[in-house]
């Protein structure tokens, strides 16, 4: 038995964040060709399941911070502690940083989280004319399109409910202030961070994570090392490439997973999930 462990945003997602019709049906012919295709992303379970839109395929998600099978049965969920996770937030609002919290329901964001970003992104367009502006806040639309997510007055409160945590996702369009928040949290041993992004910071406990889940999930099915395909683009599939046998690139992917892969495919937008796919399938891909 294979499994075959996808990323979402920049892989099986194209620019208008959507599963092709393309990568749908390659899916459903890897899965009744003694496949298990998992999806293993830094989204949250409920926001994939919608994405996924009644394809019942498991779901790594919150960079392994929840970990489910088919029909979404719980295997396994690592939990930021709440301490920790108080004092980032505090952190983070001091730095004046976005930054959204990832729980079983909900990404809870700042109430007025939206028109600061506006603001950031008016005064750093300011500063590099060169920037396209657009396209610079289409990055940060697709944070706010995310299904479920909820703004709230302090999302600092969420700390001191009984909610389970998974991780913090911070935005900013200051590459310097971001830079900077990455150098004073990577000081903290309980915190393990990762990107998905050029102005993505992702916070969570340190272990968790793509890599490990993966690795617990394919002992779960007692799939081997050699037998699992991971396809991935960003910073944040790094672990995840560690933990298999046969590591895909997408053709839009970051320089460093391309030089780790054995086979880069075509681009997000070029049906490039689909494409490895059926190449595997087709005995193709050696």
């Amino acid at each position: 038995m294979r499994l075959i462990a996808i990323d979402l945003d920049g892989t099986l997602l194209n620019a208008e964040s959507k599963i092709s019709a393309e990568n749908r049906a390659a899916i459903k012919k890897a899965l009744i060709s003694d496949c298990i295709v998992a999806i293993c992303t830094g989204r949250a379970t409920f926001d994939v399941k919608a994405l996924l839109n009644g394809l019942d395929i498991p779901i790594i998600a919150a960079n392994g911070g929840t970990v489910h099978d088919f029909n979404y049965k719980l295997l396994s969920r690592t939990l930021m502690d709440r301490e920790t996770g108080q004092k980032t937030a505090k952190y983070l609002t001091e730095q004046d940083i976005y930054f959204e919290v990832y729980t079983d329901d909900a990404l809870l964001s700042p109430y007025d989280g939206k028109q600061k970003l506006e603001a950031e992104l008016d005064i750093v367009a300011s500063a590099n004319p060169d920037e396209d502006r657009d396209t610079l806040w289409q990055g940060a639309l697709t944070q706010f399109k995310q299904f479920g997510i909820k703004p709230v007055p302090d999302i600092r409160k969420v700390f001191e409910s009984d909610e389970n945590i998974y991780k913090l996702l911070c935005f900013s369009f200051d590459t310097e202030k971001l830079k900077k928040a990455k150098a004073d949290l990577s000081a903290n041993p309980k915190l393990g961070l990762t990107s998905s992004g050029k102005h993505i910071i992702e916070i969570l406990p340190a272990e968790s994570g793509k890599g490990r889940a993966l690795r617990e999930f394919a002992k779960h099915y007692g799939i081997e090392k050699q037998d699992i395909y991971a396809i991935g683009d960003s910073p944040n599939d790094l672990s995840m490439f560690e933990e298999a046998g046969h590591r895909i690139a997408m053709g839009n992917a970051i320089d460093e997973l391309k030089h780790m892969s054995m086979f880069i495919t075509k681009s997000n937008d070029e049906n490039g999930v689909a494409y490895f796919i059926n190449k595997l399938l087709e005995n193709e891909y050696h």
